[in-house]
């Protein structure tokens, strides 16, 4: 399997990457850093010959800020902030063609209702901590229903800047990420109806693995519904474990994924990228790409 990994993990400091490339075969530059940085990231994957399979959009030398920005405002009804999420993914897009990158992976947005968010976490937290059963599911059928509701005729607006972003960069692949809050979109019937209505070869989704495994604990969807109705529509991964307590981001070993399970979904064209959390150690992350490589060959 060839395996890519996320600058997510270098936490700003293009330095700490020349300790993971030997072991790698490929990079996703990931939305943390500013402009100083993306430049020095990408002479140094230049000069160790690693080359760039992905980036997180926003990121690249327009980027000034240092902590990520993950364009949460397509779905806003502000059209000022959705043109401003919609021209980060358009300047990601325009650097990815520069380095060589063939896909740009994005967010493409939450649902900003207090409400939601605050039933939602509660239920959450609830779930983790054995709540009575009557109670779970009641809250789980006003989630479900709130967000269906506040979804109504927002999908067209997405919909229509995808289709902005496809036809303006058709050199490269647009790929929206799977979420990890209920409150975030797209869910798997909504994402098939985005791929449905656009048929651009350069657009597809980007399966993360570790939000899927969450969303499922949850109850709300199986990590397989995506596979099952998007087969062939998925561009690549971000492989990470899961822990109990339901953190993310760790490396495999340190968690509850079933990583046999999780691979054997996905065909060999897939981009699969290690995203790891910058708090775990060197030598903890040298082994969950042992273990990713070990799961791969024995699945």
């Amino acid at each position: 399997m060839q395996l890519a990994f996320s600058t997510s993990w270098i936490d700003g400091d293009p330095a700490r990457i020349e300790s993971v490339l030997p072991h790698v075969d490929s990079i996703e530059i990931g939305t943390k850093g500013n402009s100083e940085f993306f430049r020095e990231i990408a002479s140094i994957l230049r000069i160790g010959k690693k080359p760039i399979t992905s980036v997180h959009a926003s990121c690249g030398p327009h980027k000034t800020e240092e902590d990520p920005y993950y364009t949460p405002h397509f779905l806003s009804t502000d059209t000022a902030l959705r043109q401003h999420d919609i021209e980060q993914v358009a300047l990601s897009a325009q650097w990815a063609r520069k380095i060589g990158a063939r896909a740009v992976v994005l967010h493409t947005g939450r649902i900003d209702d207090p409400e939601l968010k605050s039933i939602y976490l509660e239920y959450k937290k609830s779930l983790q901590e054995g709540g009575l059963e009557d109670r779970l599911t009641e809250m789980k059928r006003d989630i479900v229903k709130k967000r269906s509701e506040l979804m109504t005729g927002h999908l067209h607006g997405i919909i229509s800047d995808l289709k902005s972003l496809c036809s303006q960069y058709p050199y490269i692949i647009f790929c929206f990420e799977t979420r990890v809050h209920y409150y975030e979109v797209p869910l798997p019937d909504e994402a098939f109806t985005i791929l449905d209505r656009l048929r651009f070869p350069n657009l597809g989704y980007w399966h993360d693995v570790g939000h899927t495994f969450i969303l499922e604990k949850l109850g709300f969807q199986t990590q397989e519904s995506w596979q099952r109705d998007l087969s062939g529509r998925c561009i690549g991964t971000h492989l990470h474990d899961v822990d109990k307590q339901l953190n993310d981001h760790l490396p495999p070993g340190m968690g509850e994924m079933d990583f046999h399970r999780v691979l054997k979904q996905f065909g060999k064209g897939c981009i699969h990228t290690l995203e790891i959390h910058s708090r775990h150690a060197l030598e903890d992350v040298l082994m969950g790409i042992k273990r990713i490589r070990g799961y791969s060959m024995s699945g």
